[in-house]
Parts: C-alpha cells; sequence; structure tokens
C-alpha cells in the first residue's frame, strides 16, 4: 500500500499544536499502564509526528467524523522509535483549519484545569465512534398487517 498523499502539511500542524499547548500551560500527561506511571510530556513531544500527535489528530478526526461524516484520510504508520509506536506520516483529506480545530476541539473536550491527560482522549474517539455506527444502523421499522 503506497502513502498517502498530505494534503496538510503535518510539520504545520505540530508546531501550530506546539505553540497551543504551550501557550495553554496545561501540563500534558499520558498515563503508562504497563508501568503505572504518568509520563508527562513537553508541548514539544506532545506535538511530535512520532509523540502524541497522532493520538490528538485521530481524536480530531473523531470529532470532525461525527459532525460532517468525513474523515482526515491519516496515514499512520507502526514506527519503534516513537514515543508510543506510532508516526503520524500524512494527512490526506481536509484543511489544515480543520484538523486544528477539530484536534483543538477533542483537547479541549477532555481537558482539565491544570492538565491533559491523553488517555481521556481514548474515551472520547470510542464514544464518538460508537455514535456514528449507532446513527448509521439502519432503523428497525414495523409494518401493519399479520405477521407469520
Amino acid at each position: 500500500m503506497s502513502p498517502v498523499e498530505s494534503t496538510v502539511d503535518v510539520g504545520t500542524v505540530g508546531r501550530t499544536m506546539e505553540a497551543l499547548l504551550a501557550h495553554e500551560g496545561r501540563n500534558i500527561v499520558y498515563h503508562d499502564r504497563v508501568a503505572g506511571q504518568d509520563l508527562t510530556v513537553t508541548p514539544a513531544i506532545a506535538a511530535s509526528p512520532s509523540g502524541l500527535l497522532p493520538v490528538l489528530v485521530v481524536a480530531g478526526e473523531a470529532v470532525w467524523r461525527e459532525a460532517t461524516g468525513k474523515g482526515f484520510a491519516l496515514d499512520i504508520v507502526r514506527d519503534p522509535d516513537a514515543l508510543l509506536g506510532y508516526r503520524l506520516q500524512a494527512i490526506g483529506a481536509g484543511t489544515f483549519t480543520t484538523v486544528m480545530l477539530a484536534a483543538m476541539e477533542a483537547a479541549a473536550q477532555v481537558a482539565r484545569p491544570d492538565v491533559i491527560v491523553v488517555n481521556d482522549l481514548n474515551a472520547l474517539w470510542s464514544a464518538a465512534t460508537d455514535r456514528i455506527e449507532r446513527a448509521a444502523r439502519p432503523a428497525a421499522r414495523t409494518t401493519a398487517g399479520a405477521t407469520p
């Protein structure tokens, strides 16, 4: 499978996300369940394509897909050197504005007054995809008349 051609510059998304996270001043924490430890990361690591940016953009995509029915055609690849084992390689659909607004909305939905716990984005993503799947299911129809 060939990589997705990026229509939205991943580097620009990362730099903008880093500036926004730094400006907010909240700690960015990833809870490592295996080690049982909280890992506080800098805005630079959080916004890196091989850091937490894939998580932020995937959560943003869930928000955007629920609102519009469209995704960002993300190309996320395994990378053993990445923080969580994955790197955001390309964003193949959408615009810079839609990607940023959706990722910012996702982060805002899970943000606490002093911290953003990245793991909380999983619940946001799961809830959004569950609602999308429920909406896509055909409604049960009842028909008038006798049934065999």
